[in-house]
């Protein structure tokens, strides 16, 4: 507490005190100075316990809020030489970092720090150095965006994927680490996973390709709940017509968005939806 607002509860304090008190000794008709002290102190003691600390100015609940938000992480996926999937005059590098900033656009505008692994598609970023950034945010939620690809023309919909295991930095060789079994699993990142895919599919309408624990090196090398998402097939001429619209887009953006808030607001020990997990066309 700074030293001005200490100062200002203590003047309240001691006037509370003075007014309380006095007004005891004149009803209980003390006559002695000494025992209209003693009373004085006592009426000040407890007043000071009931009375409630002042609230926080606006500003600085606000700011308490937004300091407990997590840093989103979003990883367009491949870049630079690595343009994924390409077809139907579609790239997978290209659309990946479209879609990404139009939804750290929409994060930022909820309060939310974004950070990009690329911000440009002329940038190679390897596998170590996009799960080192992310680990660079102790607290936050990593979402790597990519697009899928098929021999199958009629293959189409989304997926979401998480780690099975998750693998720390202290993990390594070591003849301790030989020894162990395989790391623990970590339910927040299918938590996170089932509330993207339950968002693209309410966003998108699309065909639900289900959340699927798989250890993708991302998912499984970034300490923080992590998922992959899958946004559609380039190799389907339908979801291909749909992605090249700046509207759908935008639409599988706000659902990333969707999925985010809606893991953050779950309530402790609530039902995730990994029922999705099983599901899959």
């Amino acid at each position: 507490m700074k030293t001005d607002t200490k100062r200002s509860v203590y003047m309240r304090w001691m006037k509370s005190a003075c007014s309380v008190g006095a007004g005891m000794c004149h009803r209980w008709k003390v006559q002695t100075n000494l025992s209209c002290v003693g009373i004085v102190v006592i009426a000040g003691f407890m007043s000071f316990v009931v009375a409630p600390d002042p609230a926080p100015p606006l500003d600085q609940r606000l700011a308490a809020s937004l300091h407990s938000l997590p840093t989103i992480v979003l990883d367009p996926g491949h870049g630079g030489r690595d343009e994924g999937a390409r077809a139907h005059g579609l790239v997978e590098k290209e659309l990946a970092l479209d879609v990404a900033q139009r939804a750290e656009r929409l994060l930022q505008s909820y309060g939310f720090s974004v950070v990009l692994t690329r911000r440009d598609n002329e940038t190679t970023v390897s596998l170590e150095q996009r799960a080192a950034i992310a680990n660079e945010h102790p607290y936050s939620l990593f979402i790597s965006l990519h697009f899928d690809q098929s021999e199958y023309a009629a293959a189409t919909g989304v997926a979401a994927f998480y780690a099975n295991h998750k693998m720390t930095s202290d993990q390594g060789w070591t003849w301790v680490g030989f020894f162990n079994s395989a790391p623990e699993s970590f339910p927040e990142d299918e938590a996170l996973a089932g509330y993207l895919q339950t968002a693209m599919l309410e966003r998108t309408e699309a065909n639900n390709r289900g959340i699927k624990g798989r250890d993708l090196y991302v998912v499984r090398n970034v300490r923080a709940p992590a998922v992959l998402v899958e946004g559609g097939f380039l190799s389907n001429a339908f979801d291909a017509q749909l992605l090249g619209t700046p509207e759908y887009r935008d639409r599988l953006a706000a659902s990333l968005v969707q999925g985010v808030l809606a893991y953050q607001k779950r309530q402790p020990h609530g039902a995730d939806p990994t029922q999705l997990a099983s599901t899959s066309r």
